[in-house]
């Protein structure tokens, strides 16, 4: 059993340092990619703690490793919701949360390994279940947006990254009640095996031969292509005027299914289209432009001054106020508020 753990064991650990050495040197300072880093690395020392007692590393060193591991659930909620989230940052809530579960890990470490006194017993289920929760928010955040999502492989990636994470720890479950906790050495073991089998795919994922480098020169670049192609003029002209002449996005909840049936098109070709040839990423980033024009013209007529910001979110195809503040903070960087008071101040001085 030893030579099968070393075997799983540390391949995966080389596997894993190998994918964070490409996040790094790749990632091009993206977020996405020190988190896959960071993820990595607190992967490959959990498998570095955990390894059987012959193999562990001297106290000291084995105080690290085990400090290093323990953000590796945290850190791969918030990987998981910046591959799927084009405007994702890390939000002071986020903050919060990674500040609760690092101080309850970190309680529970350190009695493990001796330096302070035994933890509560409601310390390993409290942990346990707090890491539940946020795989089940990032199972949640990745199905929620895969309806918007218009990068074809993102969104394909949506579903496989569910099904990976809850089969994973659907086999980790299993593991641990197949062994058992009399033994804890086949449940570190089959732990190695799982992290192997998704670290290799992580690799292939990630890792591609480009044949510049074979030749090393770039390969030949062909002219700039065309926005919208040819066989996509005439869907891009009933794209258009569904948009700005039917004014469809005020319709509150307005899919992209929905509007493929109107324009008379399969959907995947009208998400082909947005995507690929406009280049929106998002469905809701897409609709929200065009709503964020309407609103923008609305609030700036004086003739409107007196309708609520409420109404003319509505009108404008938001469902609520909370969703239209967000977008249009985002977009413009100031309140509808704020935006309509200075708007009305520039045309009452002209």
């Amino acid at each position: 059993m030893l030579l099968i753990d070393v075997l799983l064991r540390y391949p995966a650990v080389a596997v894993l340092l190998v994918l964070a050495a490409l996040c790094i040197r790749d990632g091009g300072g993206r977020v996405q990619a020190w988190l896959g880093a960071g993820l990595t690395v607190s992967l490959a020392a959990m498998l570095i703690g955990t390894a059987p007692s012959i193999l562990q590393p001297s106290f000291p060193a084995l105080v690290v490793v085990r400090l290093i591991d323990m953000p590796n659930m945290l850190l791969l909620w918030l990987f998981g919701r910046s591959l799927f989230d084009d405007d994702f940052r890390i939000r002071p809530t986020d903050w919060g949360v990674a500040a609760c579960y690092l101080a309850l890990w970190l309680v529970l470490r350190l009695s493990d390994l001796g330096p302070i006194p035994p933890r509560p017993d409601w310390m390993p289920l409290g942990t346990n279940l707090f890491s539940a929760g946020l795989a089940l928010h990032l199972v949640w955040t990745a199905l929620a947006g895969r309806g918007d999502d218009l990068v074809e492989a993102r969104r394909s990636m949506r579903l496989w990254f569910v099904i990976a994470l809850a089969g994973a720890a659907g086999l980790n479950i299993f593991g641990e009640a197949l062994f058992s906790r009399a033994h804890d050495g086949a449940v570190s073991t089959f732990r190695s095996a799982l992290v192997l089998i998704v670290a290799l795919w992580g690799l292939f994922w990630m890792t591609r031969l480009r044949a510049e480098v074979l030749l090393f020169q770039p390969a030949p670049k062909p002219g700039p292509p065309s926005p919208v192609s040819p066989k996509d003029a005439a869907l891009l002209a009933r794209l258009t005027r569904l948009m700005e002449e039917d004014e469809a996005y005020t319709e509150q909840g307005l899919t992209i299914g929905a509007l493929a049936e109107r324009a008379g098109v399969p959907e995947h070709q009208l998400r082909a289209l947005i995507n690929r040839g406009l280049g929106h990423r998002n469905f809701a980033a897409f609709l929200n432009g065009y709503r964020i024009a309407l609103a923008k013209r609305k609030l700036s007529d004086p003739d409107l001054a007196r309708i609520p910001v409420l109404t003319i979110a509505m009108d404008s195809g938001f469902a609520s106020l909370a969703p239209f503040n967000r977008a249009f903070r985002t977009m413009e960087g100031v309140t509808p508020t704020e935006y309509r008071d200075a708007a009305l101040a520039k045309a009452g001085q002209n």
